[in-house]
């Protein structure tokens, strides 16, 4: 029998033929599960997005049963290292050029595995697949009528991928340019310069300061109750604690730390006070900062992590860095949450 990378192109496309079938519930399953991988393995202080695209994310058309997954990555020059991991995932290189490399996964020799992958390695912001998702999602008659495209081309082209892949191109690009005008700039991210420091007494202050707002309080899960006992703690500090400052360029807008490191599952911590940067995605990049730093200087096998049920900012934070929910319980009268991460690589 051939290896895949022995066959002709003609080979590869009789072997994995075009064949479209009904929206399978099982697919953002298989979604998850693959992120949930990635997550754990991939450098996440690199990575800008992992996202679920293509007809399988779409929710209700007919499509290949391939997972497309979109990775953004941030530089581009980690792209060689980011490829090294997926290889070790089992993904093989599709093709490549200056600023997009394609994976896939699931191809065999004797055909289609039960699980399939296609991932797709970008630049931060190349990313139209997501404009074109969301409109599809949105105007149940386009994606009916991308359906009924679909169908024709892979009953004419079930054994030639290019030549059905071209036949989409029109309207894939009409729906996207319509979709851009629509959304704005909904998926669009900033390069903030985001640095680690240490800690230091002023840094403690300005800290228990900023953190006496109601709408930041709200969410931490224990905090000192006067500065005298928050400077008392940063006194007390030893090889158990291990906390660094987050900085956007030379501005203090937080800290990230981790305590209780004499145990195998120290707890990891994270507030960015300063409210003109929630929601840009800059907690999730400082914990994957951390993490990094953390698997360079500790000798921890898992990191864990406790918030209230209704902190979503927090948990899609744990959730980008590759942490799993492992128990619901009940703290201060609310629903809490326990979660952890294996702090070193899978592969």
């Amino acid at each position: 029998m051939k290896a895949l990378e022995d066959m002709t192109l003609e080979e590869l496309w009789h072997l994995f033929p075009i064949a479209l079938q009904p929206y399978q519930k099982v697919w953002p399953t298989w979604y998850e599960q693959e992120k949930s991988l990635l997550t754990q393995c991939l450098p996440m202080e690199h990575v800008v997005r992992i996202a679920h695209i293509g007809s399988t994310s779409f929710g209700s058309i007919q499509a290949k049963g391939i997972i497309d997954i979109l990775v953004e990555i941030a530089p581009w020059e980690k792209r060689m290292e980011v490829a090294a991991i997926l290889k070790k995932l089992g993904y093989l290189c599709m093709s490549e050029d200056a600023s997009r490399i394609s994976f896939n996964k699931g191809y065999t020799p004797e055909g289609f595995a039960e699980k399939v992958f296609h991932l797709h390695l970008r630049q931060r912001n190349d990313h139209d697949e997501l404009y074109f998702r969301d409109y599809m999602k949105e105007h149940e008659e386009n994606a009916q009528a991308y359906e009924q495209l679909k169908m024709k081309l892979a009953l004419a082209y079930p054994y030639h991928r290019d030549a059905y892949t071209e036949g989409k191109t029109t309207f894939v690009k009409h729906i996207t340019a319509i979709a851009r005008t629509a959304y704005g700039n909904r998926y669009e991210t900033k390069a903030y310069a985001i640095s680690l420091h240490e800690q230091t007494k002023e840094h403690v202050r300005i800290f228990f300061t900023r953190t006496q707002e109601q709408e930041v309080r709200k969410h931490m899960y224990q905090l000192p109750t006067s500065l005298q006992e928050a400077l008392n703690i940063y006194d007390a500090q030893d090889s158990q604690t291990y906390r660094k400052t987050i900085f956007i360029a030379n501005e203090y807008i937080g800290d990230v730390w981790c305590h209780n490191m004499a145990d195998e599952k120290a707890v990891l911590s994270c507030c960015i006070f300063a409210k003109a940067y929630w929601g840009k995605g800059i907690g999730k990049h400082a914990v994957a900062m951390f993490l990094a730093d953390c698997k360079k200087h500790c000798t921890l096998s898992f990191i864990s992590a406790y918030l209230y049920a209704d902190n979503l900012g927090s948990m899609q934070i744990l959730e980008f860095n590759g942490f799993l929910r492992k128990q619901t319980f009940i703290k201060h009268g609310k629903p809490c949450y326990y979660y952890e991460k294996a702090l070193h690589n899978m592969v």
